[in-house]
């Protein structure tokens, strides 16, 4: 069952990213079972009659742990992210958020990852794997140079192709939540280069699974 749904998300993205509109580097992940939808939550479904998420869930902290094991996380990113321009902040105790300027990660109006960002996007994939009490989700965001409706389609985009990336480093596809938010959430001033600079960002969060609530892992963190 599992894997006819699996395989039925599969399909319906292919059909609406277009599978021969990815770079070669992503169409292996696509073909993993990725399937990054905007909004979507990959492998987990709602069960109507529990009321709760169900799926792959790696597992489940509670309490003191759940601090600690984000501590932890968080102390390791901030090390091995200082001179690549991702900053690393630690929003509560079960999350924590990496922001990673556009501009680093894609070249302009493009979603194809800059070949140069590969060895920190496989820093963040090799923590998400030795981190695996976490989902991962990944959103797009975009200044507002052209339409709402084309930013919204090249956040989504970058989304998908960052998520891909990292399922082809080893990330569970299962753990992936991907949203483009095009134009907005803007962090500061579009009417300046530098405001317009720093909305052009892939933020990718940490949240971890509390036993209490696993389902708050799932939902987006603001």
């Amino acid at each position: 069952m599992k894997t006819k749904l699996l395989a039925a998300c599969l399909s319906a993205v292919l059909v609406l990213t277009g599978c021969e509109s990815l770079d070669g580097n992503y169409r292996g992940a696509a073909g993993a079972g990725l399937g990054a939808l905007a909004g979507g939550v990959i492998g987990h479904q709602m069960d109507s009659k529990k009321g709760r998420y169900v799926g792959a869930i790696a597992g489940a902290l509670t309490g003191a742990a759940i601090g600690s094991y984000m501590d932890k996380q968080a102390q390791q990113l901030q090390a091995q992210m200082q001179g690549t321009g991702v900053n690393v902040q630690r929003v509560n105790d079960s999350t924590l958020l990496l922001n990673i300027p556009g501009d680093l990660l894609f070249a302009t109006d493009q979603y194809q990852i800059t070949p140069a960002f590969y060895s920190t996007l496989n820093t963040i994939a090799q923590s998400a794997n030795q981190y695996p009490d976490t989902i991962v989700h990944v959103y797009g965001h975009t200044d507002n140079v052209g339409s709402a409706s084309y930013n919204q389609g090249l956040s989504e985009r970058r989304a998908n192709a960052a998520a891909q990336y990292l399922v082809q480093q080893g990330v569970n596809p299962q753990r992936i939540v991907t949203r483009g938010y095009g134009l907005n959430q803007p962090r500061a001033d579009n009417s300046t280069a530098q405001g317009r600079q720093q909305n052009r960002r892939v933020e990718i969060y940490f949240r971890v699974i509390d036993a209490n609530n696993p389902q708050a892992a799932y939902s987006a963190p603001y």
